[in-house]
């Protein structure tokens, strides 16, 4: 045991030197060392010029990582800790043709046992400090690495597929481990590029198999974490909207089985935005504003869709939402359809179907035009994943065989609402944003041009939900909206009393009846135009401001320095009491006149 543990330590330290060898490879820490070859390999260190070098054999990098399972010690935790990650990203940075059987064996391997490690350490419950392979299994879950490729022919996109079934396996229980590490421990989920990773694995496991209660822990779990951040400004707002989406996809999934995690999910992401609309960072108070665009579009589904230009002239034509999916006016399920019946009599179906071809590297869902008696698809749209929840108007494509061109597609202006488990969600988000006073909060603290701009998205939606013909449930919530007004009368007069450009030409805050949602509306949209007015004025005022105060500091500093001069040359004496009491009683002097 003693020798196979000092061939392990000796093993460690052998590829740990050549993972740090930046000599080898360059920028690339170990970038070319791990794709097997004779004994050389290229490294294209510049344009056109590229070196052989000699590089260790993936044979030794697997039997090191496998050592560390075999042989549990603190050498093997500080390998792991360190070199896991950088040896996955070497392998799956590369492009290897998927006919290079022997080599693409060793990297499966290699895959396998970083993902038997990543889940031991996520069992470990000793474990106090930070779980260090968490970023080397969000590497092997990113779709979009080189090795994995983005075609069917070209890449090895089934290894990414396998080692999400290796890690999801009963005998692993992985995504189950990481839903009580993400709830046990959100500190160390902190890199939202990794929880980005880790949750379209989860995604991609629940199409494929059953886990249990697994990706609702783990959704739950990250909405929680979210919610409990201090400080959302440490994240970048583009990852928070990536994680913030794919839990949308995650528990639109999953509501299937359990509808009320949809209207979990509601809430959570009004909850987001707004801690986000509050930041202290215009990046995030933007980003929250877009969510808010985002939110609004979540609510409703076009009425209909009309296609036009298609080859077959019979699919062309209005598209209504099936009258299956509405139930009291709301679209009840989070799968629809759009339906129509041709002049000839076909009946045609526009509507959404999951993708889960062997061979893909994730699990998507695309759009179809088909006939719903024959089953014959007609045209097909191959879906973004972030755009899925729309119907895509452009670049649809034709079946093989069917008749060209391809159509493309406009939306009815008219809109169904849709609705959880708590309702419609319409009336959901317009509640939310009158008792929270979203309107309030954006103007009160956002007085630049552009957030203004983006702030007519949520005023379009309020006035179409507090129409002067109000139930009596829209009326005790428009009671509300007169909140904004306190808000607009403390950051008004201190724009008034900054000078008379615009207290000369502004008029006072008339009271606004809190029970009238429209003179509120038409309230704001003025205080608005006297918002950019005030900016305006202020910008104008910044550069006489500016030389001001540069000015006065160099007035300042040569006070100062003549004083020093004099004081060291004892031409005066001057106490420190006096020193500080006569430029304030000049300066006290200069203000009075």
């Amino acid at each position: 045991m003693s020798q196979s543990l000092a061939a392990a330590k000796a093993l460690w330290i052998e590829v740990g030197d050549g993972v740090d060898d930046k000599s080898l490879t360059g920028k690339s820490s170990f970038a070319a060392a791990l794709i097997q070859c004779p004994r050389y390999m290229y490294l294209y260190c510049l344009p056109h010029i590229c070196l052989p070098i000699q590089v260790f054999s993936s044979n030794k990098v697997l039997s090191a990582l496998q050592c560390v399972i075999r042989c549990p010690c603190k050498e093997a935790q500080r390998f792991s800790d360190m070199y896991m990650k950088p040896i996955v990203n070497a392998i799956l940075d590369q492009q290897v043709d998927r006919n290079e059987k022997d080599t693409n064996k060793t990297i499966a391997a290699i895959l396998r046992t970083s993902i038997d490690i990543a889940t031991k350490e996520l069992t470990n419950p000793c474990k106090t400090k930070k779980c260090s392979t968490l970023e080397a299994l969000g590497s092997i879950f990113d779709k979009k690495k080189a090795y994995y490729g983005d075609s069917e022919s070209s890449g090895n996109p089934q290894v990414r597929v396998d080692m999400i079934m290796r890690f999801g396996h009963s005998s692993h229980k992985g995504f189950h481990h990481l839903a009580t590490r993400i709830a046990q421990r959100p500190s160390e989920f902190t890199n939202m590029d990794t929880l980005h990773f880790l949750l379209l694995a989860t995604i991609d496991a629940s199409f494929v198999f059953s886990l249990d209660e697994a990706p609702r822990r783990i959704s739950r779990a990250t909405m929680d974490h979210l919610l409990g951040e201090d400080d959302l400004t440490k994240y970048p707002t583009q990852y928070l909207y990536l994680v913030r989406h794919d839990l949308q996809r995650l528990c639109k999934k999953l509501s299937l089985s359990t509808p009320q995690l949809m209207s979990e999910f509601n809430q959570f992401w009004r909850s987001l935005t707004l801690k986000l609309i509050k930041s202290e960072s215009q990046e995030h108070k933007l980003f929250g504003l877009k969510e808010i665009e985002y939110l609004i579009d979540a609510c409703r589904l076009p009425e209909a869709y009309i296609v036009k230009g298609a080859g077959y002239e019979f699919v062309n034509g209005r598209y209504e939402i099936s009258p299956l999916v509405i139930s009291n006016g709301c679209v009840s399920a989070q799968t629809f359809t759009y339906e129509r019946t041709s002049d000839c009599g076909k009946k045609l179906v526009l509507q959404p179907c999951l993708m889960t071809e062997p061979g893909k590297s994730h699990c998507d869902v695309w759009f179809y035009l088909s006939s719903s008696t024959t089953g014959v698809d007609y045209y097909f749209h191959e879906t973004n994943p972030n755009e899925e929840q729309a119907v895509p108007l452009r670049r649809w494509k034709c079946i093989g065989g069917s008749k060209h061109p391809p159509p493309t597609l406009e939306q009815s202006s008219n809109t169904i609402p849709f609705k959880d488990e708590k309702g419609n969600l319409e009336k959901q988000l317009n509640k939310w944003a009158v008792e929270n006073d979203v309107y309030g909060i954006i103007l009160g603290r956002c007085i630049d041009e552009s957030h203004l701009r983006a702030s007519a998205f949520l005023r379009n939606f309020l006035s179409k939900m507090n129409t002067p013909n109000l139930t009596s449930e829209q009326l005790a919530l428009s009671n509300s909206l007169g909140q904004g007004a306190s808000v607009l009368e403390s950051i008004l007069p201190l724009l008034t009393s900054t000078g008379p450009t615009i207290s000369s030409q502004s008029q006072p805050i008339q009271p606004i009846p809190s029970s009238s949602a429209s003179s509120y509306l038409t309230a704001i949209e003025a205080a608005k135009q006297r918002l950019l007015s005030a900016q305006r004025w202020k910008e104008s005022m910044e550069s006489a401001l500016q030389g001001y105060l540069d000015a006065s500091r160099e007035l300042q500093a040569a006070r100062s320095s003549l004083l020093e001069l004099e004081r060291n040359h004892g031409i005066i004496d001057v106490d420190a009491d006096d020193e500080d009491e006569a430029p304030q009683a000049k300066r006290s002097k200069t203000n009075k006149s």
